[in-house]
């Protein structure tokens, strides 16, 4: 789950893709009120055609429009990166279904932003890159209440291949953070036609979760992507990179690791990479999955990946010791071992 502010995720991707500077907002912007996001949106068939790029979709019994972000920023590509960010708008109360009140998160959503992060991805990987929005949030419609769910994973992966016939790609590459690396997961034992596939912080391993049988359960009942290792270690084809702070206090390592295990132990192949995340919970692993993506992309063996890796948790600590020593007052998340917990991430066997 993602704990950023709107303000905060656009200045963060911006630095962690091009080191640059928050642009400002260009006039007319396309502002999706919170209070919104909070009911769920509703949408007209007519009025998803008007949106610069939406998929219209019919499944399980519901409508849906779904909208991306796509930018040839950096080039072009039959074959774009898709990032699907993590869970917003706060702690859902799963008994009451009501989200819990946090001022850092009640924040509108302004579209023109996901734009300039699907072009400033492009640039980083040189090819098309897309934001993809997921269902009840970034220009969606639906109820985000549903995340995590059978039904936001088939409404994924079917707006992918509304996409897919739309510009007519292969395939494509896959990034996520925390809840969209959870899509990522679930998507894998669905596709046949990923290549690279970053899973940053995603709770990919959990075993309360059961995936149901039935159609009937393609709704809100929550999936669980190891169940379906056996067929992902099918995906000869897809390069598996799973990205974990052992620190993690939002999405446990535990939550990862069994998956890697579990997919070795069925005859898959993926990485799993050990970094240090620089955020107050040790959760966002969005530099660094994409830094592993844009990498897989360009053909890099494990080894140097892992050693851009290392480069960049090294770099971004010491941005944060330089930012933290400009304080008046101790950072609250400052780790009394963090020299110790640095090692060189190790290139994870295959």
């Amino acid at each position: 789950m993602s704990i950023l502010t709107a303000a905060q995720r656009l200045a963060f991707a911006i630095a962690l893709l091009v080191g640059s500077a928050l642009l400002a907002p260009p006039a007319g912007a396309d502002v999706i009120p919170v209070k919104d996001l909070r009911n769920g949106i509703t949408m007209t068939q007519a009025q998803c055609a008007s949106l610069p790029s939406a998929v219209w979709l019919s499944l399980h019994g519901r409508a849906f429009c779904i909208r991306y972000y796509l930018s040839n920023a950096g080039g072009e590509g039959t074959r774009p990166v898709v990032f699907l960010d993590g869970d917003k708008l706060g702690a859902l109360n799963m008994r009451t279904g009501e989200y819990r009140n946090d001022p850092e998160t009640d924040k509108d959503i302004d579209t023109d932003n996901l734009d300039r992060i699907a072009e400033i991805l492009s640039k980083r990987s040189k090819t098309t890159a897309i934001y993809l929005g997921r269902i009840g949030l970034d220009g969606s419609s639906g109820d985000h209440r549903w995340r995590h769910s059978l039904l936001e994973l088939h409404v994924t992966d079917a707006a992918l291949d509304a996409i897919k016939r739309r510009h007519k790609f292969e395939g494509f590459h896959l990034v996520g953070q925390s809840g969209g690396s959870t899509l990522v997961g679930g998507v894998l034992g669905l596709r046949t036609d990923i290549g690279c596939a970053a899973i940053g912080a995603g709770r990919i391993y959990n075993p309360s979760w059961q995936w149901p049988k039935a159609p009937a359960g393609l709704t809100t009942e929550q999936f669980n992507p190891a169940d379906r290792v056996a067929i992902i270690a099918q995906r000869r084809e897809t390069r598996i990179m799973v990205i974990t702070d052992p620190a993690d206090q939002r999405v446990s390592e535990k939550n990862q690791t069994p998956f890697v295990q579990m997919l070795r132990f069925a005859g898959g192949k993926v990485d799993h990479f050990m970094v240090q995340a620089t955020d107050e919970n040790r959760h966002n692993m969005t530099p660094y999955a994409v830094t592993a993506a844009v990498a897989c992309i360009r053909g890099d063996s494990s080894q140097d990946i892992a050693q851009s890796l290392t480069k960049l948790v090294e770099r971004r600590l010491a941005d944060k010791a330089k930012a933290d020593s400009n304080k008046t007052e101790p950072l609250k998340t400052a780790q009394p071992n963090m020299q110790t917990q640095l090692r060189p991430v190790q290139p994870p066997f295959r």
